[in-house]
């Protein structure tokens, strides 16, 4: 079965004035990215949390977020972040502080509601928990294996 391009691939291939807005939003998107990229780390979300600062958004599994979540947390499973009845639920006025398992995943959906306009910031090191039993949360140096140097 041959492989076919995603359409966003196809975007950047094919160079139509759609195509090209859609790169400049990603270089502003690019170019806006403060020094902290995009991260707040837990103990300044925790004093700021206090304020009610914050749209506070979970987008972990829905039966995760009910074993526990951050106290004021709306849970948006991520692969339904871009349904239209859950973008209606997210505040354009109001900074959201978006969070996972790790961070990887809110890193992501942080890209796609910053392009939409969404005045967005993740929660370094997410929960810090593995959403998979038994793996743990390291990275490459964690486990001991060789940087080139």
């Amino acid at each position: 079965m041959p492989v076919r391009p995603s359409r966003v691939l196809l975007a950047f291939v094919n160079k139509s004035a759609d195509d090209k807005e859609l790169l400049e939003k990603l270089r502003t998107f690019l170019k806006d990215t403060r020094n902290d990229w995009n991260y707040i780390l837990p103990e300044d979300f925790e004093k700021q949390r206090k304020k009610k600062d914050f749209f506070i958004l979970d987008i972990r599994r829905p039966e995760d977020y009910a074993k526990g979540h951050i106290p004021g947390a709306k849970n948006i499973f991520w692969l339904d972040l871009l349904d239209d009845e859950n973008l209606k639920k997210l505040p354009k006025d109001k900074k959201i502080m978006i969070y996972c398992y790790v961070g990887h995943t809110s890193s992501q959906a942080l890209v796609l509601l910053k392009l939409l306009g969404y005045d967005v910031i993740a929660l370094k090191f997410g929960l810090g928990k593995s959403p998979t039993e038994g793996v743990p949360v390291a990275g490459w140096l964690d486990y001991g294996y060789e940087l080139k140097r």
